[in-house]
């Protein structure tokens, strides 16, 4: 057993870090508040190395360096969500799971603005926070575009939002997250505002373990490729259980729906996890549509379309691996 997995369960408690990205702490990441998504993600692995009734606990980091010196000191046993790129996974002893969210920098436009696409941004004023990557990503887009804009740089995050408020800025540059939760702000001081559909940069964010121990890496990326699976596969919250039902009879059809919800008796072993782990997982948190439209989606405050956050089906990123 590796010595996570066995610390967890001897603890009976997972301690699941949450970057919070904090403005004023952080110039590499312009998240939103992706809390609750974080939380299901934490809660997910819990449930599947701790069961039905998994006490998870989520300790909150202002940016990603706090966060990732607390994994690397044992403080907690994963990062939910951090940025998969060159300078966090090379030097670091931290290894990714799949991209479990793809965001990246966007745009937020007043409501009765006539822009419809990025180009048409060409010689209006773009309010960013100074010195940060997206302001990098902002300059470097128009750069090779040849187009020009007129740059309205911030050292403070609510002194941009208030010029934006007060229609100071043609649009306002940050990771689409970020921009969702502020359009949700500002809807409730009923200030409407629109985002446009484009990035312009691509930043995935993974679930984050140490590298040094390769069965508590495997866990946790098979419990986000298993989220992505049972969406795939056609398995939610509501109709988990029915599924295993069905996937456990000898007639039960679709060999990955058998492997995935226990059937085959295979994809627990290997794990040292339940072979039932998935659906426990499904019924406590929902597949990961369910979990994206919950927390970051068309049902949550943020209202932020899906975009590459979908399955390939629907016209996005997001594909399981195959079991086998």
């Amino acid at each position: 057993m590796s010595n996570t997995l066995a610390h967890v369960r001897a603890s009976g408690v997972l301690r699941c870090g949450i970057d919070a990205e904090q403005a004023e702490y952080s110039t590499t990441d312009d998240h939103g508040n992706r809390q609750a998504f974080d939380a299901d993600l934490c809660r997910a692995v819990g449930v599947a190395v701790l069961g039905k009734n998994a006490q998870v606990t989520m300790m909150h980091f202002p940016d990603d360096r706090t966060s990732m010196q607390a994994l690397a000191n044992g403080d907690v046993d994963l990062i939910a969500t951090l940025t998969d790129d060159f300078t966090h996974s090379v030097g670091t002893h931290i290894q990714f799971t799949r991209p479990v969210l793809w965001d990246g920098v966007g745009f937020l436009l007043p409501a009765n603005s006539q822009v419809t696409r990025v180009r048409q941004l060409t010689g209006k004023k773009i309010c960013f926070i100074a010195e940060t990557t997206v302001e990098e990503n902002v300059r470097a887009w128009f750069a090779r575009e040849h187009l020009s804009f007129v740059p309205f740089p911030f050292q403070e995050e609510g002194e941009m939002q208030a010029a934006f408020a007060t229609g100071n800025c043609g649009a306002l540059a940050g990771d689409q997250t970020r921009l969702a939760q502020l359009r949700a702000a500002l809807a409730q001081h009923k200030q409407r505002s629109r985002l446009l559909p484009d990035r312009i940069s691509k930043d995935p964010l993974a679930s984050a373990t140490l590298d040094n121990d390769s069965q508590w890496a495997a866990i946790v990326n098979w419990v986000m490729e298993a989220l992505v699976q049972a969406e795939e596969s056609g398995v939610t919250q509501a109709n988990a259980g029915r599924m295993r039902t069905l996937a456990a009879s000898p007639e039960g059809g679709d060999p990955t729906l058998r492997f995935l919800l226990g059937g085959s008796h295979e994809i627990g072993t290997t794990l040292q996890l339940e072979n039932d782990w998935v659906v426990s997982v499904i019924e406590a948190t929902g597949n990961y549509g369910e979990i994206y439209e919950r927390d970051l989606g068309m049902t949550s405050s943020m209202k932020l379309p899906r975009g590459e956050n979908n399955l390939r089906a629907g016209g996005g990123v997001m594909m399981a691996l195959p079991p086998k």
